[in-house]
Parts: structure tokens; sequence; C-alpha cells
């Protein structure tokens, strides 16, 4: 995969996780996950699981390469 193809997928996931943290449609009482977890928390949890995993994709070598002028 070249490195525009890096960028452009970073950013569609990037905007599919802004996208998906405005969530109006995720308001009120609702279910219950696991037995304890509220929905609305564990998909937060989710979405912060998800966030982070982009975060070390944003860093690895194919978003963010070393740099050539280093020693």
């Amino acid at each position: 995969m070249s490195a525009a193809a890096h960028h452009r997928l970073f950013a569609v996931l990037g905007v599919a996780l802004v996208v998906l943290h405005v969530d109006t449609w995720n308001a009120g009482p609702g279910e219950v996950v696991l037995g304890w977890l509220p929905w609305d928390l564990a998909y937060h949890l989710l979405w912060m699981a998800a966030a982070a995993l982009l975060v070390c994709y944003m860093t690895s070598r194919a978003i963010w390469p070393e740099d050539q002028d280093d020693p």
C-alpha cells in the first residue's frame, strides 16, 4: 500500500471516529451489557479503544515515516 493510500485511510478512519463520537442516537436509558455495564458506557469504551488503535496506526511508519535527515 502506498503512502498516499495510508494517508487517505487514516483520514477516512479519523472522520469516521469524529462522526461516531457525536452519538445523538445513543441518548437515554439503554440496555445493560454483560449484566452490569450500561450500553452507552460500553459504546464509549469501544470508541476509546478504536481511537487508541487509530493513534497507534498514526504513529506507525506507514503514516509517520522516520526522518531521513537524522543520522
